[in-house]
């Protein structure tokens, strides 16, 4: 009598994965707010990379920040890849830069966004208690005004 054979690694595709351990309950509900919290984190990370490249390549004018909070909300964060010549000189900017290195930018913003996921999920859950808490405050006081009036 063999055996069957063990799975290598859970990520090479010979390996099935283990779905037994989660209900359909789960699935349901869970999979609906880890998508939102993906998206909700991906827009907050485009923003805030859209916000940082539309300040740095703009021009330079004053802020209307005090100083010490334009140094805290435009804080300069460079990319990860320059490109260089053959003297090992850095090239200077061009417009096919940005459409070259698309594939890799979205890939920083979406690990970015992965990284954000567990804050936004606690904030979907705090702000889903608070509106439950003020729905069930403002029909609490409707009854009150209805009945006692």
């Amino acid at each position: 009598m063999s055996n069957p054979p063990v799975p290598v690694s859970g990520n090479r595709g010979d390996a099935k994965p283990d779905i037994s351990g989660q209900s359909v309950l789960y699935k349901v509900v869970m999979t609906p707010i880890i998508f939102v919290s993906f998206i909700i984190s991906l827009a907050i990370v485009d923003l805030k990379y859209s916000m940082h490249r539309s300040h740095y390549h703009a021009e330079r004018r004053p802020s209307r920040l005090p100083p010490w909070l334009h140094r805290i909300v435009y804080s300069y964060r460079p990319y990860h890849y320059t490109a260089v010549d053959e003297n090992g000189k850095p090239v200077e900017y061009t417009d096919s830069y940005y459409h070259s290195k698309q594939r890799k930018l979205m890939a920083m913003e979406a690990d970015d966004a992965f990284q954000l996921r567990r804050t936004v999920v606690a904030s979907l859950v705090l702000a889903g208690m608070v509106a439950i808490w003020g729905a069930w405050w403002l029909l609490r006081w409707a009854l009150v005004k209805v009945y006692w009036v």
